[in-house]
């Protein structure tokens, strides 16, 4: 990186901070006032409503962060291009592309940033917001009838993922269920039962069917038509509460099983699916907005803040415009879930390419 490099990513620190800040502060402005009057109100413990203020924080961060990076490259290119800098640095013969390298560079590593942040941490303190706002905040109990329970542990030295169609805590019963056991990532038993019921602190299957595969290719049916029998998942009904989650409370590799594991039972799963590539798409945001910005911001009358603030407002409506289509249209199947998930990416980046190519890029 040479000196050049150096000052064009000075530049963007500042406004990119700037950024971070004022959208977090927009996004959580509206929950900080409503958790204010459940406070009030309600008389909701102040600790566990801090608690859950700050638990939303990463999954906003992870918004901002591309929002920023838009903000940015428009306020500080727009700059360079009002002292005429970049008019100078192209009349020495450097061209587009080499001049806004180091801008893309800073864009990829914060859509990095974004992904490893959406991966390692949001996760966890999605649900973590959810469980305080319902069980600490408003004293109520996590909800106790869900559909598609999908559960997972280790048993010995292998693993095993269990399906249930529908779970009810307060009954504590599971329905429909297929418990699959694997040993060195191959299915060596699976047993399906029309319930299973929570009776001594032992789940219990009614009208099992067990299926043991061996690697000759045998396989052993084995039916329960009567009686009880154990199902040894270790895991009371108020834990199995806990662990179900939402897509947004899981990484990639837990919802890509989750996918399927629900697909193998028949679930149309196009919305786990587009969820799942909106884990990708939505942190490469910050490069896509860094392509569309960087022409943007260095047009000669882009030499106002509030330019770069409206463009900015604007870049963003019509990506979460284009997100909630393709989300749409991908759950619906008009489009694979894929293009679903990507759509916005590829409108505002196709876009963004256009105007470089346009610029002479």
């Amino acid at each position: 990186m040479n000196l050049l490099d150096r000052y064009i990513t000075r530049e963007l620190v500042m406004p990119f901070l700037f950024g971070i800040c004022i959208f977090t502060s927009l996004f959580m402005s509206t929950e900080l006032l409503h958790l204010t009057r459940l406070v009030v109100e309600l008389g909701a413990p102040v600790d566990a409503v801090v608690r859950a203020f700050l638990l939303q924080l990463p999954q906003v961060i992870v918004y901002t962060l591309p929002m920023s990076m838009l903000l940015a490259t428009l306020l500080s290119l727009s700059r360079l291009s009002a002292a005429n800098e970049i008019i100078a640095m192209r009349a020495a013969g450097r061209h587009f592309v080499r001049t806004m390298l180091p801008v893309w560079t800073v864009a990829l590593i914060v859509s990095v940033a974004a992904f490893i942040l959406n991966e390692a941490v949001v996760p966890h303190t999605n649900y973590e917001a959810e469980r305080v706002m319902i069980e600490e905040v408003r004293g109520r109990s996590m909800p106790t009838t869900q559909d598609h329970v999908v559960l997972r542990g280790q048993d010995g030295g292998g693993t095993w993922i269990l399906y249930a169609r529908r779970f009810d805590g307060a009954a504590q019963v599971m329905n429909d269920i297929v418990l699959t056991r694997m040993e060195s990532y191959r299915p060596v038993e699976t047993v399906s039962a029309r319930r299973a019921v929570w009776q001594d602190d032992t789940w219990y299957m009614e009208d099992a069917v067990s299926h043991r595969y061996f690697s000759d290719g045998r396989v052993i049916t084995t039916t329960y038509s009567e009686g009880l029998q154990p199902l040894q998942i270790f895991q009371t009904p108020s834990q199995i509460a806990r662990r179900t989650k939402d897509p947004d409370q899981m990484n990639v590799a837990e919802l890509r099983e989750h996918i399927e594991v629900l697909r193998a039972q028949g679930v149309d799963v196009r919305k786990y699916e587009v969820d799942l590539h909106l884990k990708y798409a939505l942190p490469m945001a910050s490069l896509v907005f860094a392509l569309v910005a960087a022409p943007l911001g260095m047009q000669p009358t882009r030499s106002a803040s509030s330019i770069g603030f409206g463009l900015s407002i604007v870049i963003i409506f019509l990506y979460y415009v284009f997100m909630s289509l393709g989300s749409a249209l991908g759950q619906a199947g008009t489009l694979p879930p894929a293009l679903g998930g990507w759509l916005q990416n590829i409108v505002i980046g196709g876009t963004g390419v256009f105007l470089i190519i346009r610029q002479g890029g």
